[in-house]
């Protein structure tokens, strides 16, 4: 697995490009679901559902990555903060510390937006322990921080941290408390 996921294409990348590679990875998955005897519907009414059903995953595909960006490995993560062990972003995720998701197919992933110049996003931490120390599932806090909010001016958390505004941070950190107390009670 390549370190960075949806990472930018270079220059040469072109949608066409992207479109032959999509085309000849679904080709050799179906020839392998055929072989297996896992879809044994050829009709046309399936073929129809099936491309639909393709095309509404490359959107939704899409949507997640405007939103959320690019993803970590955990080898990545370990370059990013300066070389620091496998067990130091362990320890950090178990701490509450670093936000890490896991993929519908077991993968663990880091959301790249949570660093900047080497280190974890000033006060993102602190959001980070609040928001995950609820229990609640890590793609509800990456979706919460990347979400814009009307409390917020509509501007998202992560926007909130970048601007230093210590008097509209301290609000975030109040909205994130407001908001985990609620995710806390409905779990």
């Amino acid at each position: 697995m390549s370190e960075v996921i949806d990472r930018p294409q270079s220059d040469t990348s072109t949608a066409e490009n992207w479109r032959e590679r999509v085309l000849d990875g679904v080709g050799r998955r179906l020839d392998q679901m055929v072989a297996s005897n896992e879809v044994n519907d050829f009709s046309g009414e399936s073929e129809r559902a099936t491309v639909n059903a393709m095309a509404d995953a490359v959107l939704a595909t899409n949507r997640i990555n405007d939103r959320l960006g690019a993803f970590y490995t955990t080898d990545r993560v370990r370059k990013v903060l300066g070389g620091v062990s496998r067990q130091a972003v362990s320890e950090r995720v178990k701490n509450d510390r670093l936000l890490r998701v896991k993929t519908a197919d077991g993968v663990f992933l880091f959301p790249a937006f949570q660093f900047a110049n080497g280190a974890v996003v000033p006060g993102l931490q602190k959001l980070l322990e609040v928001l995950l120390g609820t229990g609640v599932d890590d793609w509800t806090v990456a979706y919460w921080l990347t979400a814009r909010m009307a409390q917020l001016g509509e501007t998202t958390a992560l926007e909130v941290l970048a601007s230093g505004d210590s008097d509209r941070i301290a609000e975030l950190e109040k909205l994130a408390a407001d908001d985990a107390v609620g995710w806390h009670a409905a779990a």
